[in-house]
């Protein structure tokens, strides 16, 4: 029997998007464009439009579409590193701080609505707990393809 954490699942994931709304329709943004956005911001060592799919679990098409649309609104911008002409790395504009500010406020409102009562102690053995449960969802994912 799944645990209702499972269950209620996409609850969270529409508690995080409702959140959301507001500044997405601010400033004319999905929920993925914020979504890459963040990913980027809070994932430095993470650049490029494959690490996102892979990170992230979405379709390269969505996460191709919604790059464009950054890029065409100054808000990413895409770079070569030299020595390596073909992968193309995305990098953050001045123009998205503001943005990544309010969404990372956001994000941290969404946590501490789901963590609210936890003690410290209790939130470490969560996300050691998640971990664990990320890295068997990895493994099985791997060995499906």
């Amino acid at each position: 029997m799944l645990p209702t954490f499972f269950i209620r699942s996409q609850g969270i994931r529409k508690l995080y998007c409702s959140l959301f709304t507001p500044l997405l329709e601010r400033r004319g943004l999905t929920q993925l464009e914020m979504d890459i956005l963040l990913f980027l911001a809070n994932n430095p060592e993470y650049d490029t439009a494959r690490d996102i799919v892979e990170k992230r679990h979405l379709a390269k098409s969505h996460v191709s579409v919604g790059v464009d649309a950054l890029a065409g609104r100054g808000l990413l911008e895409r770079h070569l590193r030299e020595g390596n002409r073909k992968t193309i790395h995305l990098r953050l504009t001045e123009a998205a701080g503001p943005i990544v500010k309010e969404g990372r406020a956001i994000q941290r409102e969404h946590g501490e609505i789901l963590l609210s009562g936890f003690t410290g102690e209790e939130r470490a053995e969560l996300f050691r707990l998640l971990e664990k449960i990320g890295e068997n969802v990895d493994a099985a994912l791997r060995t499906a393809k």
